[in-house]
Formats: C-alpha cells, structure tokens, sequence
C-alpha cells in the first residue's frame, strides 16, 4: 500500500494537488501501526507534489507524516478535505498538531457530508466509492429520519461582460475587441518573459490561494493587475496555469483527448509528425493560443539551466491543464502520454508549428 500511495502521488509531481480523503472503512483490523508510520516515514524522499486524488481510507497517518516531515510534499497541496470524520481522526490530528506548522494546519477541512464538497471543488470529478456514498446517505438518513432529498444545484450565474476565468476563448476574444491573445495570458506571459525566465522552479511553485483569488477577481472585474504590488514571481505564473485550467473546454479540445493518448503507440521516429498532424486539426482561435503559449514555454526550456525548468518538467506541470478528458479525471495511466505529448509540442515547437500559419496570428 505505501508503495501504491507513492507511486501514486509520483504521478502529480510539480503540480498543485488537492487530497480529499474518505475516512469510513477504517476499523481496528485495518488502522495503520505505529511501525508502519515509522516505515512511511523513511520511505518518504523529500519530492512530490495538481489535480484531485482520491486516496483509500488507511494511509490518513501517512498524509500527516508527509505533511509535517517533508516540506516539498506539504508546498503544492492546496487542501486536504476529511470526509466523515470520526473522533479518531480528532484525536490523532490534535496529537500530531504541535509537529505541523500553522500554516499547513490552516490547509485541513472537515467535511461531515459529501454534499459539503460541492462547495469546496468540482464534485463531480471525483470517483468516489459506492461504500461512502452508501455510508453518507445512512448518515443523512439517520440525522433527518429519512433519505437526503436530492439535491438541487442552482443554475450557474452569467459571466460578467469583462469575465475572463472559466469563460471560452470566443467570449473572450467576442468581449476584447477580437484580440485573439486572451488578456490574461498576454499579461502573465509578458511579465514572466521580462522577469521570470531564469527563476528557479518557475511554474513549479505554488502561491497563497487567497492571492489568486483576488487576482482572478481583479481580472473578471475587468480591472488592471500590477504583478509588482506582489512581490512574487510566481504568482503570475499560477495565474496563468489557473486560466488554462479553469477553460469549459481544454486548449487542446476534448477532440484531441484519444488522439493524444495514442501517441505511446506511435514509433518514436514518427511522434513529432504525429504532434502536427494533431495540432493542425484544432479549430484555429485555438491554435493560434497554443502556438503563443509554446513558444513561451520553449522559451522557459531554453533557459534551463538557470530555471531548472525543462521541456520535461514544464509537460509534468501544463500536461493536464492543456488536456483532459470531457468527463470524469484523466487516469493515471493517461498521464504519460498526455505529458510526453506536452514535452514533444515544447521540444519541437519550432518543427511543429512551422506549417500552419493563420489568419491575424
């Protein structure tokens, strides 16, 4: 099982992660031992780091040992959510609590139901077990005295006239004067260009969720953002990785998504020209946008040595927010192909995009 939670969360390295844990089906013939607390924590090496996991309910000490013994597993998770606690879980937080930093602690959530959830991520992403399900419905049952109603969700609010997050490039582009180059990611590629080439582990970093909220705010209030006022270089670079991944469709289209997984299958000598012949079937707003953003990210890998920020790297970090599947999570098997198609398009950016120009690019 450690071995199974470590290969898992090798699969998210250098993005930013949220875990949300199921408590129910932890029982005294299950629960961890302090032994294996004690294996956990020297199998543990100090990497790790974007999207959602769902992890099985016996490895909650282990996210504790990792949280307060390795900083670069704790500096890219975002939230750890506990679903249906229990006083054991209570008790052993506050055992661990003086061993974890304030600021960590500030991370955790306790969430009684699942319906809690929906307030707090995209719910329906999430494979949850039929067991916890069953369990919360037994759970809400018994605190009403019958089965949860069905629970409305309200119908989504129209976006602003200046909306720039979670809206489509056409909206975009239909509300800014036909500027093909969202503003967004005009604005926080320009200022990463002049300022953030050569920092080290640029995209890797992760920066205070309550920043990026209220640049996001700035941004769909259509108001003007100063990245200087705040003093971080990576916060324009979360804002920018933030924008891609908020987009109701990928860049790369959820056409592309099958396309894209079969490039292990293609022979090496053939993937760059398998690359363009994918990248020439986008709808043309979209690939004008990729080819900006790629020929920025090439532009990061070139500088490598200073940043530490390969092609390699920058597809473990963009892969899934360029793609991803139109329902549901990518698999952690889809990984690999998804971020060997990222690390090829920046790699060879310069043979790829040659072949196609467009119109007002």
């Amino acid at each position: 099982l450690l071995r199974y939670l470590k290969y898992t969360l090798d699969q998210y390295v250098e993005n930013d992660y949220t875990v949300v844990y199921f408590h129910y089906g932890l029982k005294s013939l299950n629960k961890p031992s302090l032994k294996w607390l004690q294996t956990a924590y020297k199998e543990f090496d100090r990497k790790y780091v974007s999207k959602i996991l769902v992890l099985p309910s016996v490895i909650f000490k282990s996210l504790l040992t990792i949280s307060f013994s390795f900083p670069r597993y704790k500096k890219n998770l975002k939230a750890l959510y506990v679903v249906h606690p229990t006083n054991f879980i209570k008790i052993l937080w506050n055992i661990f609590k003086p061993l974890i930093s304030h600021k960590f602690g500030k991370k955790i959530t306790y969430l009684n139901y699942l319906s809690d959830l929906r307030e707090h991520l995209k719910y329906d992403q999430l494979n949850i077990p039929q067991e916890v399900i069953r369990h919360d419905e037994n759970l809400q049952g018994k605190q009403k005295g019958k089965l949860p109603p069905v629970v409305k969700v309200p119908p989504p609010r129209p976006p602003l006239p200046t909306q720039q997050f979670g809206v489509s490039l056409q909206y975009i582009k239909d509300k800014n004067k036909g500027e093909l180059i969202p503003p967004v990611m005009k604005e926080t590629v320009s200022y990463l260009k002049r300022k953030g080439l050569q920092v080290e582990g640029l995209f890797r970093r992760s920066a205070s969720i309550q920043t990026i909220k209220d640049v996001q705010k700035l941004y769909n209030q259509g108001k003007s953002v100063n990245f200087d006022d705040y003093h971080d270089i990576h916060i324009p670079a979360v804002i920018l990785k933030t924008f891609l991944r908020e987009l109701p469709q990928p860049l790369l289209t959820f056409d592309c998504y099958d396309h894209i997984l079969g490039i292990t299958s293609v022979e090496s000598s053939l993937r760059v020209t398998r690359c363009k012949q994918i990248i020439q079937g986008l709808p043309e707003h979209n690939y004008i946008v990729l080819k900006y953003l790629i020929c920025f990210l090439h532009m990061v890998s070139q500088e490598s040595i200073y940043n530490r920020m390969t092609a390699s790297s920058l597809a473990c970090v963009f892969g899934l927010n360029l793609i991803r599947p139109s329902k549901g999570t990518a698999s952690l098997s889809a990984l690999v192909p998804l971020n060997l198609f990222t690390e090829l398009l920046i790699d060879f950016y310069t043979n790829i995009f040659n072949s196609r120009t467009v119109p007002g690019e």
